[in-house]
This record gives C-alpha cells, structure tokens and sequence, in this order.
C-alpha cells in the first residue's frame, strides 16, 4: 500500500487518548467536540444502510456516550437483534445510564488495540477513524475488519479535510484556513486542542483497501438541519451566510 507523509500530531499516547476521550463524555458532556450522531441528518443514513443490509448485529465502534443511533435502530429496525456501543469503558459507563434494554449492549474497549470485543455483520462508525496517526488509524479500521465475516458492512461518516478547506474559502473570514495541513491531511481543532487526521476520499479509499474493504459508497452528507449548522457555525466561527456548512463523507464499504 502506498504511503504519504504524516507526520507531528498531538503527541498524545494512547492512555493519554484514553484519559482525554473519558474526561470529554464524563466531566465536560461532549461539549468541546463538534458531534452529529444525535441529528436525523445522520441517524436516518444509519438507519437505512442496516435495514438494506438486512444486519440483525450492528457494531457501534467508538459509539461515544449519545445514544441516538442505538434507540432508532431499536425503534425503527424490527429485525435487529442486538446493537452494541463499544468505546473506551468511562464513555460506554456514561452511555450505559442512559440506554439499556434487551436489544443494547455495551462494551469497554480501546478498539484501536483491542477491537470491537464482539462478532456483528455490520460495524457503524461516526467520526471515530481521527487519530493524529496514520498507522492507528489503519489498524483501527484493521479492528473493525476483524469483527466482521466476509461479506460484512461497514459504514459510517468520515470527516475530509476538503470540508474546513471549503468552508475557510468561501467566507471572508479565512481564519480556519490556518487549521488545514492539506498536504498531510490534518486539522487542528482549536477548542479541543488536537490534530486529527481527515482523509481526502482517494485516501480514504486506499486506506479502507488496505484494511480489507471494497468501497461500495462514498457520498456527501451536508449537515445542514438548523441545529447541526448553528454548531457548525459557532464551533467553527463561521459567518451568518446559510449556504456555508459543515460537510462529511457517508461511506460503505463491504469486508472482503
């Protein structure tokens, strides 16, 4: 598989990742972090790509502590047998207390070393691929391979570096332009303090190939409901102007 350079981050180790992501659901309820998976923009993809697939065991991988997807599928997937949220153990504790029920389960996993600590025949993942690390997140993908048989499904939303890069030209202010490494696909989010990366869609795709996926399906999600693009625009400081909004890649991919 080729390589491209990537390279700084960070810095933080996986422990460090671990402490960090469990602070931001236990003590600070998310509220530094850009997140979509309570907006029907999202959860209505979600919903669609399991009932197409006919999956009856759908993976949450990096579930994080909102529980959104997990009650609509219940609700609205009458076939579904079992849906389970795997994140770090302080997230799943905060997502546990909030949902519960014959049909859900959670797991206290770092899924990048440890993987999904369940067998499904679809994994769901929502902006969980970011590390600052290439290689991690290749073997997070790796993991999530592992969890599946051949002819599983993965899907989700991957945030592209393409998005900030539009957002910052389109406005007058430029400021998020500065937070945009194109070349190595990175962006600095200020209010949480890390780099992460954000596959363009070609490397995206190389890297789901690598990992043991065929791409099936890439489009773009524009978040554009009245409350993901108000965050949008005060996480982002964008102006005023409607027609700039955040966007992210629906993908599917099936495991080979």
């Amino acid at each position: 598989m080729r390589k491209w350079p990537i390279a700084g981050g960070d810095g933080m180790d996986q422990q460090a990742r671990r402490a960090y992501w469990e602070s931001e659901h236990r003590d600070h309820g998310y509220a530094d972090v850009f997140t979509i998976s309570q907006d029907e923009v999202v959860i209505s993809r979600c919903v669609e790509v399991v009932r197409r697939r006919g999956a009856r065991r759908v993976l949450i991988a990096g579930c994080g502590s909102d529980v959104s997807i997990q009650r609509a599928l219940v609700d609205r997937v009458p076939a579904l047998e079992r849906v389970v949220g795997v994140d770090f153990p302080g997230v799943v504790d905060v997502a546990a207390a909030r949902l519960s029920g014959p049909k859900v389960d959670w797991v206290g996993a770092d899924i990048s070393t440890d993987g999904c600590g369940e067998q499904g025949d679809l994994v769901l993942t929502i902006n969980s691929v970011l590390s600052d690390r290439d290689e991690e997140n290749r073997a997070l993908l790796r993991r999530f391979r592992e969890a599946l048989p051949a002819g599983g499904a993965l899907a989700g939303v991957f945030a592209t570096v393409h998005a900030p890069l539009e957002m910052g030209y389109l406005q007058d202010d430029r400021a998020i332009l500065a937070q945009v490494n194109l070349e190595e696909c990175r962006f600095t989010e200020r209010l949480q303090g890390v780099t992460q990366i954000f596959y363009t869609p070609l490397r995206l795709r190389m890297v789901l190939a690598g990992a043991g996926f065929r791409l099936d399906r890439m489009e773009v999600v524009f978040l554009d409901s009245p409350a993901l693009a108000q965050q949008a625009r005060d996480y982002y400081g964008l102006g005023t102007d409607p027609d700039i909004m955040a966007w992210e890649l629906f993908v599917e991919a099936t495991a080979v």
